[in-house]
């Protein structure tokens, strides 16, 4: 069984050349697909991976002996179609299968089921609220009319302000041309969503506690921020950016776990003849002259390339990797400024018996185990919850959002246990503010949760681990438990993102590139920021832009 690794990955120091035309650091989803395109396109590519297997935070893990759980991500929507395509993925063993109720909010009164047709999620609202039933598909029609804009945006790279290249000055004609295209409702509405809180914005729509405790808790989903922050409507729309299968807005379990999707980039890298190595932990990104010549790897083996895409934390690359004297003080500054906080706390489990609602149908339950399970029961709740992690403590009372992928793929165990994965929030970034047993405290508090719904739930608990923010930083290289890699405020966005000296990819320093998801459109399974690197350093290499040539004379 795969537990995220390519089988053909040699061990480090096995089949490794002393030169290659690129160098990926970093086996998650997004560098993945940066050397699949970069061998697709005839490139010798060598990608490095610290940990024994691939994948990133996009990763299925073997936690436990005979059990396998997408250990961080753990549903997939957003990952590029055109991705899917041009690297076959399907033709290398990805397939998911829709989740049709994506989710559902757990109330005293029974579930509301988010459907994937509107017309029946208004219908299973309205049982609760028929003024919030009336209006959610005017809701609905917003967010997908302000995503439709943004979609195309995903895949290339953002606007380079300042800059009088041509090319760059194409793209903001192109960019202000769509949006004079927009009607003054339009433009209203995108800039009330980029800007509002996600709490503000479903006071404006919906009155039932529970159906806005359950959509706003998307909207804070790994940001460092609450429900009455500002900005964190934007993170509810970048939520509904993706699709499936040509289905927009829908989610979906992976067969084999989330691993499986960097399985399949990686089996598509090699099949164009990239080298694909873990347990290789890059010590150093090497510059001379101005620009870079390769890595040097912790056991001190030199490989030697003009051309390093640096999938891991933008941080790390920058001031750790390559070295904050490489860059000038303003981009240092802005690299050191840039901030990676996160509270969202993972709980993994294996399970002797899946959970059993009580007061539900036979139906219900069925949907129940096949969607994701939401217990946020206000917006007030899910701020108290920010609160607490605001003052340097684990939330007293978490959201949740319980996961069963086992309910679509029982692969997953070589026995009849069930695996189930809860995403939580919120948990304070710094390790310090973690006491001794307040993990253990935290695990307590979700269990019981969801033991409320589903009493046979404690007695059928086997394993379960709980993943917080420090674990995140020390299991994945999440600086600060950051999901993202870095925080999505809108002054961390776009042209923004990581810092605007590097937010089209490449960086000032010559041949080196960022492709993690501290790039441009930012976090979740995308590969658009692996997809877009590539297009950067392809363009860069047939000489449509050197960024670097003035620098490299120095």
């Amino acid at each position: 069984m795969s537990t995220g690794s390519a089988p053909s990955t040699p061990a480090a120091g096995g089949g490794i050349s002393s030169s290659y035309d690129a160098i990926v650091v970093g086996g998650g989803h997004n560098g993945l697909t940066t050397a699949a395109y970069l061998a697709r396109a005839g490139m010798k590519t060598l990608v490095l991976e610290r940990r024994p297997i691939l994948g990133g935070a996009c990763v299925t893990e073997e936690v436990w002996p005979g059990a396998r759980v997408s250990r961080c991500s753990y549903v997939v929507s957003m990952l590029q179609s055109k991705v899917v395509s041009d690297l076959r993925l399907k033709d290398f063993g990805y397939k998911a299968y829709p989740l049709d109720p994506a989710y559902a909010a757990m109330t005293e009164d029974g579930p509301i089921f988010f459907f994937n047709e509107v017309e029946r999620t208004v219908e299973s609202i309205r049982k609760f609220s028929p003024k919030d039933a009336d209006n959610y598909e005017a809701f609905e029609d917003l967010l997908e009319r302000t995503a439709s804009f943004l979609r195309p945006m995903l895949l290339r790279e953002p606007p380079a302000l300042g800059s009088k290249a041509p090319g760059d000055i194409a793209s903001l004609i192109r960019e202000g041309a769509r949006i004079a295209g927009l009607t003054r409702r339009d433009v209203n509405d995108l800039i009330r969503i980029f800007t509002m809180s996600v709490g503000d914005l479903l006071d404006d729509w919906f009155e039932l506690d529970a159906l806005k405790g359950s959509i706003a808790s998307t909207g804070v989903v790994g940001v460092w921020a609450g429900p009455r922050t500002p900005g964190t409507a934007y993170n509810l729309l970048h939520h509904a950016l993706g699709e499936l299968d040509g289905m927009g807005g829908v989610w979906g379990q992976v067969v084999g776990g989330m691993g499986a999707i960097s399985n399949a980039i990686a089996r598509s890298a090699e099949s164009h003849g990239a080298t694909i190595v873990t347990d290789a932990e890059v010590a150093s990104i090497d510059v001379e002259g101005g620009r870079v010549v390769g890595v040097t790897l912790a056991n001190g083996d030199a490989i030697r390339a003009p051309i390093v895409a640096s999938g891991a934390h933008p941080k790390s690359t920058i001031l750790d990797l390559v070295g904050g004297e490489h860059f000038e003080d303003d981009v240092r500054t802005d690299m050191e400024r840039y901030r990676t906080r996160g509270g969202s706390v993972k709980v993994n489990y294996v399970l002797n018996e899946a959970p059993r609602y009580e007061n539900v149908t036979e139906e219900e339950q069925k949907m129940l185990l096949g969607a994701g399970v939401n217990i946020c029961p206000s917006i007030d709740y899910l701020e108290a919850a920010w609160q607490d992690a605001l003052q340097g403590r684990p939330a007293a009372s978490p959201y949740i959002e319980a996961e069963f992928p086992s309910s679509i793929d029982d692969s997953l165990t070589d026995d009849d246990r069930v695996i189930m994965t809860m995403f939580t929030q919120y948990g304070p970034s710094e390790e310090s503010e973690w006491a001794e047993g307040d993990r253990e405290r935290y695990g307590e508090t979700c269990i019981d949760m969801l033991n409320r719904f589903a009493p046979n739930f404690r007695g059928a608990i086997d394993q379960y681990e709980v993943l917080a923010p420090p674990d995140l930083e020390r299991i994945f290289g999440l600086q600060g438990g950051s999901i993202f890699q870095g925080e999505q405020g809108m002054n961390q966005m776009a042209f923004m993102r990581p810092v605007p000296d590097m937010a089209q990819y490449a960086t000032p320093v010559g041949g080196l590139y960022l492709c993690g998801a501290g790039t441009h459109p930012g976090g979740g399974v995308t590969a658009a920021s692996g997809h877009n690197a590539a297009q950067r350093i392809l363009k860069d290499r047939r000489g449509v832009r050197w960024p670097w040539k003035k620098r490299a004379t120095a």
